[in-house]
């Protein structure tokens, strides 16, 4: 019997919501995370982006 291993991804939350799953967001858009993280700061000015590995 195999053993699933857990999946993780990482959110972004926009002022301590949560906005997008930024795997996700990299996979459909064709990017590496790295630069979707990039994306999503500087499309959101003023604003307080954080990541949170979950």
């Amino acid at each position: 019997m195999r053993r699933r291993s857990k999946r993780t991804t990482v959110w972004a939350y926009l002022d301590g919501k949560k906005l997008v799953d930024v795997v996700r967001a990299a996979l459909d858009n064709n990017m590496m995370v790295d630069d979707m993280k990039a994306v999503l700061i500087r499309e959101n000015p003023g604003h307080e982006v954080t990541f949170k590995v979950q």
